[in-house]
């Protein structure tokens, strides 16, 4: 890491250290308010303990908001599939995460959107000049929401991954999938099934995907171009207010940044005011790199292979993960499928 950066992180540290609105890290660290960090290398930046969502669903929200409650905007909330109870994050008056997609699209028509809340959407569009609207996907009637994204000149999708297909039927139902110019995806990874799904159902979009989390305010990464044949999944770069390690899922020690190196993801957040501002958390996902440079944007690029704590069988030796069977099952010269199931016999 530059010495710049470190010096910037040292920053960062000192002023959550010495917050007054929640002793949330001085608590993870053990150290008095007044502390400062001793970051003179990489090898200290890797020293600074990893957060993890565990820390803080030990404690109500109150005690990791890092600004007056006055100015929340919003709560969030995990959806707990994990079997844990649900996290609940504090958001901000609207800070800007969605900007990256006018990259791919002016969004003349208006924009059908699961991710919530809707105002965020709605002030998305009169920030870069769009006269639309965002009409809610609604999940429980799905039929009627995709009659009103007609009636109201949907022309755009913001959705979960999980959404896409429901979405799709509906809107072949009513003729209205060929309408359709951009998808701009986040959730789950994107399957081979899923990216032919999309090519032929919605002919005439472009595919564009970002990397998300609910404890996050904003897009932690942004999509550095378009999905296509050659390369059917997101292929990700930082979006500029985060810093992004890659570290052994097992050791925690740094990794470069090149090609073809898989690690787990840890996330820092560069915006100084945020209501949860993120230091070196791990939300247990798992990524490829890319490329340590791409063309457009000069950054290392990524695609996210799924979780550290599932999809995993413990074998001799080590572990063996889905994205590793999915990955040969890709180079199978034969028609396959992405659901599969791994059982190990002794």
């Amino acid at each position: 890491m530059p010495k710049g950066e470190l010096q910037k992180m040292t920053g960062l540290i000192t002023q959550l250290v010495a917050s007054p609105h929640s002793s949330f890290y001085r608590d993870l660290y053990g150290v008095p308010a007044g502390s400062v960090p001793n970051l003179n290398t990489t090898h200290d930046w890797s020293l600074v303990p990893i957060c993890t969502k565990e820390h803080m669903l030990e404690r109500p929200m109150r005690e990791y908001t890092f600004v007056p409650h006055k100015t929340i905007d919003s709560i969030y909330y995990t959806s707990g599939t994990s079997g844990k109870p649900p996290m609940f994050c504090a958001r901000l008056v609207y800070i800007d995460g969605l900007s990256f997609r006018k990259e791919f699209y002016s969004f003349p028509g208006a924009l059908l959107s699961s991710i919530k809340a809707q105002h965020r959407s709605d002030e998305f569009l009169a920030g870069i000049g769009s006269q639309a609207l965002t009409i809610n996907f609604d999940g429980k009637h799905i039929a009627a929401c995709v009659r009103l994204a007609k009636a109201a000149g949907v022309d755009s999708l913001g959705v979960h991954t999980f959404t896409i297909q429901a979405i799709g039927e509906e809107m072949k139902k009513v003729g209205m999938n060929q309408d359709i110019r951009l998808i701009n995806f986040v959730g789950e990874t994107c399957s081979l099934m899923l990216y032919s799904y999309m090519k032929e159902t919605f002919p005439n979009a472009k595919l564009t995907a970002y990397y998300g989390l609910t404890e996050a305010e904003g897009a932690v990464a942004v999509p550095c171009r378009e999905l296509s044949d050659t390369e059917p999944y997101p292929v990700l770069h930082p979006h500029k207010e985060f810093h992004l390690d890659i570290v052994d899922p097992a050791t925690k020690l740094l990794l470069p940044l090149e090609a073809g190196v898989e690690g787990e993801i840890l996330i820092t957040d560069l915006h100084p005011g945020r209501a949860l501002p993120l230091m070196r958390y791990s939300p247990g996902d798992m990524v490829r790199i890319v490329e340590s440079a791409c063309k457009a944007h000069g950054t290392f690029t990524f695609t996210v292979l799924g979780k550290t704590a599932s999809d995993f069988m413990l074998v001799p030796g080590g572990e063996l993960r889905s994205d590793e069977i999915e990955r040969v099952l890709r180079n199978i010269p034969t028609e396959g499928t992405d659901y599969f199931e791994i059982h190990r016999f002794d």
